[in-house]
């Protein structure tokens, strides 16, 4: 005989975002009838075919967390999923969606895609108007799907959305993960004994995704700023509001040897390649890493100011 539900509380203590990953990716590739079921929702139509899933695919852009093809006609249609529960956003994550799209488009994996965010009704109603996910769906649309299926395998499904869909409604908590904190702790320090001619501000508790340091010139112009990104092995000094187009338009001669002008959501940046560092081992230990990475942003700092184009001289 089951034991009562009231005799422990809840099945599940919390539900990752990785849970509900895992979920749906089982479900497309055992159940076809929710693939196409899903396919459906992002506008894609009843005519589809399954073709493929995969779970967290990484490039310079950032992390795609689900990518269901399916096939329409003779298209390969890609949807690239966000999955959320209750975490807030990362800066422009919805545009690097977009951006990840166009490459893999262009390198041949699918002919056309959509973009989606799937997340608790909570969450989804408290994006904002301009979000570039081009369609929604919402947790509870997965639950009343299963509310059609019988047995024991969807009665638990049905509890882990549940769930999911409740923490949606208490709010992000964000998980302090020490040695992220410990690092950017670190990394400030650090600039604040040695490189005072950069600006970091004081760093909070960081979260397990925390692999970026923002910083700051002395006098740098608004919507002007200094990343580290750690996870991407680059540096990037970006613009906020300028195409790379426009960017790549104003050169000069003493611009950084190898520089790349990349494009980052709604900004542009230049780029340069630095060695990654292990976030979870001290900072003390990587500091040859740590300066090279310094060394390079120091390069870039010339670089913040009026940018004019090679044709109109310097």
């Amino acid at each position: 005989m089951p034991t009562p539900v009231s005799d422990f509380g809840r099945y599940l203590r919390s539900v990752e975002e990785r849970d509900i990953d895992l979920l749906l990716m089982e479900e497309f590739h055992v159940v076809p009838a929710f693939a196409t079921w899903f396919a459906e929702r992002v506008g894609l139509g009843p005519a589809t075919v399954f073709d493929g899933a995969w779970h967290s695919l990484s490039d310079e852009d950032g992390e795609t967390d689900l990518l269901l093809r399916v096939r329409v006609a003779s298209e390969r249609v890609a949807v690239l999923i966000e999955n959320k529960v209750a975490a807030s956003e990362q800066e422009e994550q919805d545009l690097r969606y977009g951006l990840r799209a166009v490459r893999a488009q262009e390198a041949g994996r699918y002919d056309r895609f959509v973009t989606a965010i799937c997340a608790p009704q909570v969450y989804l109603d408290g994006l904002s108007a301009d979000s570039a996910y081009e369609h929604r769906v919402a947790y509870e649309a997965v639950l009343d799907w299963y509310a059609g299926q019988e047995g024991p395998r969807a009665e638990w499904r049905r509890a882990i959305l549940r769930e999911a869909i409740e923490q949606g409604r208490r709010g992000y908590v964000m998980k302090v993960h020490a040695g992220k904190t410990a690092f950017h702790r670190a990394y400030w320090e650090h600039l604040q004994a040695h490189h005072p001619e950069l600006v970091m501000a004081r760093p909070g508790a960081k979260g397990p995704k925390s692999d970026w340091m923002l910083f700051k010139g002395i006098g740098f112009p608004k919507g002007v700023k200094l990343v580290h990104k750690n996870d991407q092995g680059c540096v990037d000094l970006e613009f906020e509001r300028t195409l790379a187009t426009d960017l790549a338009k104003r050169r000069r001669a003493d611009w950084p040897e190898g520089v790349r002008v990349l494009t980052r959501g709604q900004s542009a940046a230049l780029s340069l390649p630095v060695p990654r560092c292990d976030m979870d081992l001290p900072l003390s230990e990587q500091l040859a890493n740590i300066e090279v990475a310094l060394a390079v942003a120091l390069k870039l700092v010339p670089c913040a100011g009026p940018q004019r184009s090679a044709s109109s001289g310097t």
